[in-house]
């Protein structure tokens, strides 16, 4: 009769040997998962926080062209003098985006970091950018702009977690430090909306007002407003008729108008597309930090509209781009 006792025990052994490899392969994908869930994360997390980096250049470009459109608007009209107020909210305004600008640089060379650290052996870059990062974060002042200082201190908290992680090679727990700290982030831009959207409403607020001052005074040709009818032709439209240029000088003032408003709308939609952008970064990472699975491996859709109006600005706001560094030296902060 068959000894069923050492047929049972020699299966239990051969199950227990088919087992073991099955288990450290499980263990070893569901590392790989969390590995390249992290670094596809951090790619996407630094597109995201180039693209907050350049937003923030951009307003900072709106700024500088604000400060020399006040000095015109002072020159052109005695009784609208550039007043102390007005000049050191501009630059205190500056200042703060400077600000917000090098916490967002920090920001994408950390999450370059971190995209790398499953890879690394050592990491001592990563740990230098969560340095960099606190630095950007302690700059950050209660100040005339509007800030939430809960939100600030909840980003400093997470930083020094971050570090902590990074220099103990820890990728989960770094994942869930950054977690915390993008949704502290995407909670503090939300609160500073209005604020960036005021620089946007209020250059193209102020660039209409000069326009149709100067239109209404005769001081703008409109001439050019005609190319579309010439040009084709090679010709190139020269207006002397008074009665005409009256009538050209009023369609263009209608379009200056509509102008103005799509320019404070475009900001308008840079800034809740930065955000929704931000909020989805924040969910992504959250999954990562809490082991679950991250499918999605592209940046936000919505970065494209932020890159859209980013790409405008040097047009928009040409004279700003060559005077910037004259404008904003003094207004930079550490």
């Amino acid at each position: 009769m068959p000894n069923l006792r050492g047929i049972a025990l020699r299966g239990c052994r051969k199950l227990q040997i088919g087992v073991i490899p099955v288990l450290f392969c499980l263990s070893f994908l569901g590392g790989c998962k969390t590995s390249d869930d992290s670094a596809a994360a951090g790619t996407q997390l630094t597109a995201t926080a180039s693209s907050l980096t350049s937003y923030y250049s951009a307003l900072d470009t709106l700024l500088s062209d604000t400060d020399q459109l006040y000095q015109i608007q002072a020159a052109l009209n005695p009784i609208a003098p550039y007043d102390t107020v007005t000049k050191n909210l501009v630059t205190d305004t500056a200042a703060e985006i400077q600000k917000r600008e090098k916490l967002a640089a920090a920001l994408t060379t950390l999450a370059q970091e971190f995209a790398k650290l499953s890879g690394s052996t050592v990491a001592t870059d990563a740990s230098t950018a969560a340095g960099n990062l606190n630095s950007a974060v302690a700059a950050l002042k209660i100040s005339s702009v509007t800030m939430s200082s809960s939100n600030v201190n909840l980003m400093k908290d997470a930083v020094d977690l971050i570090a902590k992680a990074i220099q103990e090679h820890k990728e989960r727990e770094a994942a869930a430090a950054i977690d915390k700290f993008t949704s502290a982030l995407d909670t503090w831009f939300q609160s500073e909306e209005p604020l960036y959207n005021t620089i946007g409403t209020n250059y193209a607020t102020l660039t209409k007002s000069l326009v149709q001052a100067l239109i209404s005074q005769g001081q703008i040709d409109p001439s050019p407003f005609l190319n579309a009818v010439f040009s084709p032709y090679g010709l190139t439209p020269q207006l002397t008729d008074p009665t005409l240029k009256s009538k050209v000088q009023q369609v263009l003032s209608a379009q200056v108008d509509q102008k103005s408003e799509a320019l404070a709308a475009a900001q308008q939609t840079a800034t809740t597309s930065m955000e929704k952008s931000l909020s989805e970064m924040a969910s992504r990472i959250h999954l990562v930090a809490t082991d679950k699975p991250m499918a999605i491996r592209a940046a936000p859709i919505t970065l494209t509209e932020v890159q859209n109006w980013i790409s405008v600005v040097p047009q928009i706001a040409p004279v700003a781009t060559t005077a910037k560094s004259s404008t904003s030296t003094g207004t930079k902060s550490n």
